[in-house]
């Protein structure tokens, strides 16, 4: 058994070992897989895009590796790494670019972090509810390449490739402004606030805007700018107004901008020329005068309800505006008085003869021949006063008189002042007028009223006089019933008596009358009698002369 086995193995072959010198298929796989490596590798290093850091005061909603850059939806670049700043007032997110983007990356690109917001009236981002935030990216204008940034805090409100121009508005205060808010022309919204600042002085606002094109082509250089935010409700000495520019503008407010309709349009605005941003849209049509003259009116009445900037009117026609009102103490005289510093603006005021004539000094003339200052009430809901300047022949002739370097114009009480005057003459006249022994002579009547009322003779007369009432009413009554009617079968007889004698009178203008019977004959016998009256007259004649005839007649013989 043991040498049967020791014969099986003997008999086994054994494996020769040969040495090649070709390479094994085996060796061909991996070979292919570093080609492919090493090729991928260069075309990541050739196609690879520039690395760049932007700044953010944080990195809220931002991934390392997962954030992506994108410009107009389209992905650019991706986040792959967010650390702290060495002072860890910031952070640094590093992100690497797509190549193609390369020569937009310039020192005027923008970066800013994609959420979902509302600013100005509109809803943006509302996709990164469902996909995360992104970094968006404006390309800008062409400028040096750049590798750092720092991001903006608010998405800009006009992208650098929308058409259009940019504005500089000045005002005395933002209101209620902000970023996005719109820019109107004839209630049309053509643009938006881009930004704000305040001046190195602090003494105004320079807001930004954006006019898309090709609105932006009807700002010229005499357009006016004012401010259509929310419910413009003023109050003056005029009354109360209230303007809107549209329901947008009530919510969030804006601007609106147009030419005065009695300016001829100027020259197109160039490019990021500087405006005036008015106050409202009635300061606009109120045309420019530079020159103002200053004058002091002295008022011993209360102006309460005289604020800064309350017109000056002349004869109902504005010339000015009140500059300062204060209070002043003379230890001389040791009283108080208000002196009213007021800016008329001479130029509005045109002489026909001279148009160069001194406005400023034709002021000082018509002092000399009358004018005077009224405290006035502008609207008695309001209860704002304005000054009147007016022509007062009746004054009392005054020198014009100076206070430092302003002309003084004399003033006379107004309308208030002189009611109170009046009141105070009526209660004095009042005062002296001897109520008391009118008191006593009122009650000594009243008391014999009260005696005569409660006398029995009032009485008495009182009952005779409703004893006659009652037979007047007996009388009157039996007047209706019995003498009435009498009166009535009277006046019906005498009705039918004169219709029956209207009857004969008719009847016998019918007998008369030309065309009947008996006034046939009736003219008949007139023309017979007519004859016989002219042979009567015939023979007179005739006897007159021959009246011999009487004796033998008319054919007798002549002696």
């Amino acid at each position: 058994m043991t040498e049967t086995s020791e014969h099986s193995f003997d008999e086994i072959p054994q494996a020769v070992v040969r040495h090649s010198r070709r390479l094994g298929l085996v060796w061909l796989i991996p070979l292919v897989a570093a080609l492919v490596g090493a090729w991928l590798a260069v075309q990541a290093i050739v196609q690879a895009g520039p690395t760049i850091t932007i700044t953010f005061k944080s990195a809220e909603g931002l991934t390392a590796g997962k954030t992506k850059i994108k410009y107009k939806d389209v992905e650019v670049g991706q986040v792959e790494s967010i650390h702290l700043s060495e002072d860890l007032s910031h952070v640094i997110v590093t992100a690497a670019m797509v190549k193609d983007i390369d020569h937009y990356l310039t020192e005027n690109t923008r970066f800013w972090v994609v959420r979902a917001r509302v600013a100005g009236g509109e809803v943006s981002g509302l996709s990164t509810l469902f996909s995360g935030v992104y970094i968006g990216m404006d390309p800008g204008q062409p400028g040096k390449p750049s590798d750092s940034y720092t991001g903006l805090e608010t998405p800009p409100a006009v992208s650098m490739d929308t058409p259009g121009s940019y504005f500089m508005l000045r005002s005395e205060q933002l209101g209620s402004l902000d970023i996005g808010s719109p820019i109107y022309y004839r209630q049309i919204k053509v643009g938006q606030v881009v930004g704000y600042e305040m001046t190195t002085d602090g003494s105004a606002v320079l807001i930004q805007i954006f006019i898309q094109a090709p609105h932006n082509n009807r700002v010229r250089q005499n357009t006016r700018f004012w401010i259509a935010s929310g419910l413009d409700v003023s109050v003056d000495a005029e009354g109360v107004k209230v303007n809107t520019e549209s329901v947008l503008a009530l919510l969030i407010g804006g601007i609106a901008f147009q030419t005065p309709t009695d300016l001829e349009p100027g020259d197109p605005a160039s490019d990021g020329q500087s405006f005036v941003l008015y106050n409202n849209k009635d300061e606009i049509d109120e045309p420019v005068y530079t020159r103002k003259s200053y004058f002091v009116a002295y008022f011993d009445e209360t102006v309460h309800g005289l604020n800064k900037g309350a017109p000056i009117e002349f004869r109902g026609i504005k010339v000015g505006e009140v500059v300062d009102v204060r209070l002043e103490f003379d230890e001389k005289k040791v009283n108080f008085r208000i002196p009213v510093l007021m800016a008329i603006e001479t130029e509005r005021i045109s002489v026909r003869e001279n148009g160069k004539a001194d406005q400023e000094a034709l002021i000082v003339k018509l002092v000399q021949k009358g004018l005077r200052a009224q405290l006035r009430t502008g609207v008695l809901l309001t209860g704002l006063l304005y000054i009147n300047l007016n022509m007062q022949p009746d004054a009392p002739i005054q020198k014009v008189s100076q206070h430092g370097p302003y002309t003084v114009i004399p003033t006379v009480p107004g309308a208030t002042q002189e009611i109170t005057a009046g009141i105070a003459s009526f209660v004095n006249r009042l005062e002296k007028l001897p109520m008391e022994q009118i008191g006593t002579e009122l009650r000594d009547s009243l008391r014999q009223i009260n005696r005569l009322v409660g006398s029995d003779d009032l009485k008495s007369s009182m009952t005779a006089l409703n004893r006659s009432l009652t037979q007047l009413q007996q009388f009157t009554t039996t007047l209706n019933k019995d003498t009435g009617p009498q009166i009535n079968s009277a006046i019906d007889q005498l009705r039918q008596t004169l219709e029956q004698t209207e009857k004969t009178l008719s009847a016998a203008e019918g007998m008369v009358s030309g065309n009947a019977p008996l006034g046939y004959d009736i003219q008949q016998m007139m023309r017979e009698l007519a004859k016989a009256g002219r042979a009567v007259s015939v023979l007179a004649d005739y006897l007159q002369r021959h009246p011999e005839a009487l004796v033998f007649g008319k054919g007798a013989p002549q002696p």
